[in-house]
């Protein structure tokens, strides 16, 4: 019987209680969002795949 209230007791203490949230500051200065940095990935893989070529890929035996 008292692990049945404590229970209930849990319940209404979870349902009364707001959680807390953590909330993060603001990204500052030169944040980049995701775009940006898919952008930045693309522009160096066509950076290094056209100085290298795909046949330098390759090892020859």
């Amino acid at each position: 019987m008292s692990t049945l209230v404590l229970v209930n007791v849990l319940i209404a203490s979870m349902l009364l209680i707001p959680p807390l949230r953590a909330q993060h500051g603001g990204a500052g200065d030169g944040a980049l969002n995701v775009w940006q940095l898919i952008e930045e990935v693309e522009t160096e893989r066509q950076r290094e795949a056209a100085s290298t070529g795909r046949h330098r890929l390759r090892s020859d035996p």
